[in-house]
Order: structure tokens, then C-alpha cells, then sequence
């Protein structure tokens, strides 16, 4: 059996990646493990005839696969996020009857949740998907109908459904499923569910869902969970899946018994550099400043909540002042790729008023112990 060719663009995909990779909350390729999903099974590309969308590693629906994105969170920040989804169109399709198409009408559901303030489930923005063969206004021959509606399951909700603004795709391949969570009018809840070409990040449809009774800060709160709801294909492959925004955990993360972790140095932020300290240990506790000198802010932490080390990185949480003024939150990640650490190691930051810095450091060193 062939494997179906793709496209790809490496200078710009790898950028697109590096950029995800630094400033997601939660950011999963696959590439070494299937960590923070459950129902994932990670396969090699060319499995079932699908290429990955990026490295050597993807993921198929198990039945149900989902994502807490790392955990729910009870308090709104804008957020998004992304999973890339393979399109399955044409021959050979990898059902195990390589020149026969799906059956007409095979759909999956993918949704993206919000919780209450309170940690409850509050709604489920859905891309409603099904694959098609049929002659109608949506098109003719193999090809997805793609709408979006609050409900998944065939009893609730219909791809083709006229007065959800069906959208039709032929070409075969990767593309990206994204939810943008954000405040629209009367802090009423705003979504946007965007369909987008994976590999050239171009954006093809939108819809835009929201419901009075979603205030933000009344009734919504957080985010909850990614989820297939509903997936009747035989091998549905999925791939780099990211929530990009600051989450207020329902529950902190555990941190790492016996962990410590030091770095300092600085990295360079638009139009000048921001320099940084930190001293962390498994115990939840330490601390940390910054200053970005070119908007004279200066972070100061007052609490360590939580101190994760993954392999050669770390994820610091906790509470600051930001210029003396207190009630906020970060999250701080490091990575201690190597000595020396000017070059090689990372920094970032992401605090709930949106601000967020990045970089590889252009002087110091970050070093992590477990």
C-alpha cells in the first residue's frame, strides 16, 4: 500500500512550531509521548497511510480521545485552542479497503469545552465533521461538510445543517481545528471556531458562536476539555495539539519531590532585553523577578504554588506583584538544554493580564536538579 504524499513547508512550519511550542500553556506533538491526552494511540508516520504533520510521530482516536489541557481552570483569560486534524479523501483511504471510500455520512465531532467559575461544565463549542459521496448543495463525491454548532452526536447535530454554514473540503490532508475563547460585548462569552490549512496556517472558514446567558466571570469561567465526542472512523489521525493563553488551574499541578532549579540571565524582548532570577524547589517554594526594561515592568513573586520538572524543563506557577501592585499570576518555563546556557537554554513568561516573553538566553544559565 503507497503512502499518500503531503505538503510541506519546513522554514515556515518550523517557525510556526517554535512560536506554538514557547508560548502554549499546554503543547502536545506527540513526537516522545501521548502525555496529557487519554484514548490517544501514537503511531509512526505512514500508519494507515497518513503522513505526520510534523516529526515522525502522530496520533490516532482510540475511541474518545481527549485533552483537560493540562487541567481545567476556573478563572477566564482569552485563550485558543488548536488540534491539527488528517482529512481523509481520497484513495488510498486507511479503513483496510484501500480503494473504497467511507461510508456516506461517517462523521466525528470535535469540541472544545468552558467551565463554570466554579469548575462545573458550562458548554461545548463543537465542529460538527462527516464525510460524504453523495449529490447535494454541499458538493458531490468524497469530500468532509464541516459546520459548528453547541452539540455533537447524531441525535443533536447535523454537518450538513443549512443554517449552520456548511463548508465543504476536498483536499486531502492536514488542517488545523481552532476555538478562540474571548470576551465579545457585555462580557458576553465570543467563540470562534476557525478551520484553518495546517501547513501553511492559511484560514479557510469561521464560525463565530455565543449565547447571552455566557457571562464571563457569572457563568463561564476557565478552560475544560478537548474532546472527540463522536469519531465513527476506523483510524481518525490527529496531531499537534496546543492551548495557547494563561490557565488558572481548578487544581494546581503536583510539583516534583526533590526538584530544584536555578537560573538567571536575560533574553532579549522587542526593542531591548529582560533579565531575569529564580530559584525554585519541589517543595513549592522559591522566587523569582524580572524586569522588562523596556516597558520598566518588574515582577516580583509573593507565592510558589507549583514546581513541575519534565525531563531537561521545568514549569514554575505562582503569584506577583507587577510594579508593587499585587493580584497577579504567572507562569514561568525554563529549559536547561546545555552548558553553556547563553544560547541553548530558555525562558519564558505568561501572566494573566496577557502579558508574555520568550526567548533562548542571550546570557546566563539555567540549571535543573531532580
Amino acid at each position: 500500500m503507497s503512502i499518500k504524499k503531503t505538503r510541506y513547508v519546513l522554514v515556515a512550519g518550523l517557525v510556526m512550531a517554535a512560536v506554538t511550542v514557547t508560548f502554549a500553556a499546554f503543547f502536545q506533538s506527540f513526537e516522545t509521548d501521548t502525555a496529557g491526552w487519554f484514548g490517544a494511540v501514537r503511531v509512526p508516520s505512514g500508519t494507515h497511510t497518513v503522513p505526520s504533520e510534523s516529526g515522525s510521530f502522530h496520533a490516532e482516536d482510540g475511541g474518545g480521545a481527549f485533552t483537560r489541557w493540562g487541567g481545567y481552570s476556573k478563572t477566564f483569560n482569552p485563550y485558543v485552542t488548536t488540534v491539527d486534524i488528517y482529512l481523509d479523501t481520497q484513495a488510498p483511504y486507511g479503513d483496510g479497503t484501500p480503494l473504497t471510500p467511507y461510508p456516506n455520512d461517517t462523521r466525528f465531532d470535535w469540541t472544545s469545552a468552558v467551565s463554570t467559575p466554579s469548575c462545573g461544565h458550562r458548554r461545548d463549542f463543537v465542529f460538527n465533521a462527516g464525510f460524504y459521496t453523495d449529490v447535494d448543495a454541499t458538493g458531490a463525491g468524497p469530500r468532509f461538510v464541516i459546520s459548528a454548532s453547541t452539540n455533537a452526536g447524531r441525535g443533536s447535530s447535523f454537518p450538513k445543517n443549512p443554517g449552520n454554514d456548511p463548508f465543504t473540503i476536498y483536499t486531502e490532508g492536514w488542517y488545523t481545528f481552532e476555538h478562540r475563547f474571548y470576551a465579545g460585548p457585555g462580557g458576553v462569552l465570543r467563540v470562534d471556531l476557525t478551520i484553518k490549512d495546517a501547513i501553511t496556517g492559511t484560514p479557510l472558514h469561521m464560525w463565530t458562536l455565543s449565547d447571552p446567558s455566557d457571562i464571563i466571570g457569572t457563568t463561564v469561567g476557565g478552560n475544560r476539555y478537548g474532546w472527540f465526542a463522536t469519531d465513527e472512523f476506523p483510524f481518525l489521525a490527529f496531531d499537534t495539539s496546543a492551548l495557547i493563553g494563561f490557565q488558572d488551574y481548578c487544581t494546581v499541578p503536583p510539583s516534583t519531590p526533590g526538584a530544584k532549579v536555578t537560573a538567571g540571565g536575560w533574553i532579549s524582548v522587542p526593542a531591548g532585553k529582560a533579565t531575569f532570577g529564580l530559584t525554585a524547589k519541589g517543595n513549592a517554594s522559591g522566587q523569582l523577578t524580572y524586569h522588562d526594561h523596556v516597558l520598566d515592568r518588574t515582577v516580583k513573586s509573593t507565592q510558589i504554588t507549583s514546581v513541575a520538572v519534565t525531563g531537561n524543563c521545568a514549569r514554575i506557577l505562582g503569584n506577583a506583584t507587577v510594579n508593587g501592585t499585587p493580584g497577579f499570576a504567572f507562569e514561568v518555563d525554563v529549559c536547561d538544554n546545555g552548558e553553556p546556557g547563553k544560547g541553548t537554554d530558555t525562558f519564558s513568561i505568561l501572566m494573566n493580564d496577557a502579558y508574555s516573553r520568550a526567548g533562548t538566553l542571550d546570557g546566563g544559565n539555567v540549571q535543573i536538579h531532580q
